[in-house]
């Protein structure tokens, strides 16, 4: 007499037993892809307080060789004129840093700045009559800073256009929350204005 109650196991899973294990692959990627994201985000913000103060180094060594910030005449004060001249022919920097942030569907920025740090010198900019950054960067000035540079930040939305209201990015306001990154030389990073 054959027992049929005992039969044995042919080596498969039972759906069961796959949809267990689909079930806990998807709780584990639910917690995991977006911690993997901020981290990701948490980074770039880090590498833009790191390449800005590398950047304001540069334009002090600048300064130093030269007694003045990069400024060219008239309307030069900004990115693709100023930049340059901190890698040629004296290397203040060996190289420029991208912006990990660009808003790469501006025409206009992508014109004046490319994918790197918007930065200008703002002492030249005040003086010609732009009212451009609004009272936070004619505060600044009035400190003594000359130099500005920016990043739009992790919403990358740049918000120094207005000449009323302008953002300082600060990660207790949210992650991914509305603030341009930017640091002033002379001087350092702006948390606030």
């Amino acid at each position: 007499m054959k027992n049929y109650l005992l039969k044995s196991h042919s080596g498969g899973f039972t759906l069961i037993e796959l949809l267990i294990v689909v079930a806990i692959i998807g709780i584990l990627a639910a917690i995991a892809v977006p911690n993997f994201m901020n981290a990701r985000l948490k980074a770039n913000v880090a590498r833009c307080y790191s390449d800005t103060r590398a950047l304001a180094q540069a334009f002090d060594m600048y300064n130093l060789d030269n007694n003045a910030y990069p400024y060219f005449g008239e309307t030069l004060w900004y990115t693709n004129i100023i930049y340059p001249k901190l890698t040629s022919p004296v290397a203040y920097i060996a190289t420029i840093p991208l912006d990990p942030f660009t808003i790469r569907d501006t025409p206009q920025r992508a014109e004046a700045h490319g994918h790197y740090y918007p930065a200008w010198n703002i002492d030249a900019m005040l003086k010609y009559g732009w009212t451009w950054g609004g009272p936070g960067v004619k505060q600044a000035n009035e400190r003594g800073s000359i130099m500005l540079i920016v990043s739009s930040g992790p919403d990358k939305h740049e918000d120094i256009a207005s000449q009323f209201t302008v953002l300082a990015y600060h990660v207790s306001n949210g992650l991914v929350s509305e603030g341009d990154i930017y640091r002033f030389t002379p001087g350092t990073q702006a948390d606030s204005f």
